[in-house]
């Protein structure tokens, strides 16, 4: 129950967003590392088109982490520190070496990414969404 307060919706709205990121990282993670995986092997049809689907997948996490980002700013007594999600700060320049490795055609230098560097870091962006589901379930 809300009770009208804005700030307490938009608490509701920040945690359920947090929930969400939080329960599709795994699965956003174990794509990536399968098409990693695909991309070394059987550059095929499929393996594009799931690579196709991690991409879209890791722009819409990108895409709510900075709405969540964007929440907690508005919020009258943030419980979230700034460096909480910059993590996905880092990702800015590997989604470009990934996709200058795309345009090359160099599928083993894009699976290492997708390995090396991007699995990685989605696993510390979890970790991270924890933590701020546990600082905004403090508030």
């Amino acid at each position: 129950m809300t009770n009208g307060d804005p700030q307490v919706e938009l608490l509701a709205t920040i945690k359920q967003g947090v929930d969400t990121a939080i329960s599709v990282a795994d699965e956003i993670e174990a794509g990536i590392l399968d098409c990693s995986k695909q991309l070394r092997v059987d550059p095929s049809f499929e393996t594009f088109t799931s690579l196709s689907t991690g991409i879209s997948n890791l722009g819409d996490i990108v895409a709510l982490m900075q709405e969540i980002q964007n929440g907690c700013a508005h919020l009258r007594n943030n419980p979230v520190p700034a460096e909480s999600v910059a993590v996905f700060g880092k990702s800015v320049d590997l989604f470009r070496e990934a996709q200058a490795s795309m345009e090359r055609q160099d599928w083993i230098s894009l699976a290492d990414l997708m390995q090396y560097e991007i699995s990685p870091i989605l696993k510390e962006s979890k970790r991270e969404l924890i933590a701020m589901r546990d600082c905004l379930e403090q508030n």
